[in-house]
């Protein structure tokens, strides 16, 4: 007898869930807690499952749907981007209540949303479990620091461009430059509307031989790149959660961005904080890292430290297993966290 977890995320294509880390963790842990696991990317893709397990509730209605049908629990995770609620249009506010109302549990990746979701919205079984990540991947290593590199981590559409700030490094990188002579900026991620528009400015700032646009890399590619930077940036204008900047720090990178939305949630007292669109406050920040390497070395350390006692990826597997058992009692997850 086995018991079966339907993984539904809308996304372009199945490989996407293996390369975005919090996608592929949360399947990796249904599986230690003893779920087959059927994913589905398309309506057309569900099949009748024990529970149904979904990212995004932009989406969820369409397992809610399928749940409902088979009389199954379904249970929810992502960022509800709460601030932008009352902008969307109306179908998709009334499509993500229905999800916030029907599903079994609905868990927050940030404490920002999981107080403030219940003040505007009805939400059925609200559950606070924050992102994670794998400490023994995502670690220091023997290059720490060692290439004068600023990298930015993200998916270079235009729209998430502007909120990771992105577009406000390429306006630091002149000022940065003439202050760390051989620096290079390096944005990875896989390639959309933003990266000719960022082309563009660099060249009429006359930077863009000190830019690079290195694409989706492999989860290895990411680590070596953290382990090797003097400085990770993400000036973002707001975030859900941060899940690149969690990962800056369990590779100890000293981190500069923005006390916006959930970041200080995830970065406490580890990062250096700039004001977001501010080209002169993040060059500056970055060229002082770059000159105090003692301090670059210090916040790498405390961040490293927050990461392992935080955030590591056992906690949202308790957390998470804990969440599966109170939505489906029958099934292997209450027995797995029986036999931790």
């Amino acid at each position: 007898m086995y018991s079966r977890v339907c993984f539904f995320a809308r996304v372009a294509s199945r490989d996407v869930l293996e390369r975005v880390e919090f996608y592929a963790q949360d399947l990796q842990v249904l599986r230690e807690l003893g779920y087959e696991v059927h994913i589905a990317t398309r309506f057309s893709e569900l099949i009748e499952a024990d529970v149904y397990f979904a990212w995004w509730w932009t989406w969820a209605f369409e397992p809610l749907v399928f749940a409902r049908w088979h009389r199954r629990p379904l249970v929810v995770t992502g960022t509800l981007d709460v601030h932008t609620y009352d902008s969307r249009p109306l179908y998709q506010r009334v499509l993500m209540a229905t999800s916030l109302r029907g599903a079994d549990a609905n868990v927050f990746v940030s404490k920002m949303e999981y107080e403030g979701a219940p003040r505007k919205i009805r939400v059925r079984h609200p559950v606070y479990s924050p992102c994670s990540v794998d400490i023994d991947v995502y670690c220091p290593g023997i290059s720490r620091g060692s290439d004068p590199i600023v990298l930015s981590i993200g998916w270079l559409t235009a729209a998430n461009a502007r909120r990771k700030g992105f577009y406000d490094l390429v306006r630091a990188a002149p000022l940065v430059r003439s202050a760390v002579p051989g620096v290079r900026f390096v944005f990875a991620g896989e390639h959309g509307s933003a990266v000719p528009e960022l082309r563009e400015l660099a060249s009429q700032l006359g930077v863009v031989d000190c830019i690079d646009f290195v694409g989706a890399i492999t989860r290895q590619e990411k680590v070596n790149l953290l382990q090797r930077c003097a400085v990770y940036a993400q000036p973002s204008w707001h975030e859900g959660f941060g899940v690149a900047i969690l990962e800056a720090l369990a590779c100890g990178a000293a981190v500069v961005t923005c006390a916006t939305g959930a970041v200080p949630e995830v970065v406490g007292d580890c990062a250096v904080l700039v004001a977001p669109g501010d080209a002169k406050d993040i060059a500056r920040a970055i060229v002082e890292l770059h000159r105090d390497h003692a301090r670059a070395r210090a916040l790498g350390e405390c961040g490293r430290a927050r990461a392992v006692t935080t955030f590591p990826l056992s906690r949202r597997r308790e957390e998470l297993g804990q969440v599966m058992a109170s939505v489906h009692p029958s099934g292997p997850a209450a027995s797995v966290l029986r036999a931790s």
